[in-house]
């Protein structure tokens, strides 16, 4: 499943479950994120119920530069942004990337900004590889 495919998806929610960085002797800066999708935002409030119609995915990135998680309610609008997706974005133009930028020593590669719209929280992550997506249920 590529990360590609799910920003051209609409009509479902995500919500955020959790974030890891496990190291391995091969990769060292990587970070997989777990989060849970359904077309029924009730469902991803009350999950784990076994009522809950909820497809868990795991999004692994194999290198990044940064990431962010922030809560929903701490967030600033902006309308400067450019972005294709709804809940699994891609950003073309984002005041996140700008302020990494800034204030980094960034590699000399094509860097993307990749973007998960929680229903509660945002999660921001600057990579050079688009993430690895499989599903855990």
């Amino acid at each position: 499943m590529k990360f590609e495919d799910l920003v051209k998806d609409r009509g479902y929610d995500i919500s955020f479950e959790g974030i890891l960085e496990p190291r391995t002797n091969e990769v060292m800066l990587r970070i997989m994120i777990i989060v849970n999708t359904s077309e029924d935002l009730t469902d991803l409030l009350i999950h784990p119920h076994p009522d809950s119609e909820v497809t868990t995915l795991q999004i692994d990135f194999p290198n990044y530069v940064t990431y962010s998680v922030i809560y929903d309610d701490f967030t600033i609008w902006n309308d400067d942004e450019v972005y294709k997706g709804e809940a699994l974005r891609i950003y073309d133009k984002s005041s996140y990337f700008d302020f990494i930028r800034r204030k980094s020593v960034l590699p000399d590669k094509s860097l993307r900004h990749f973007s998960l719209a929680c229903i509660e929280h945002k999660v921001d992550i600057i990579s050079e590889y688009e993430p690895i997506i499989s599903k855990i249920n």
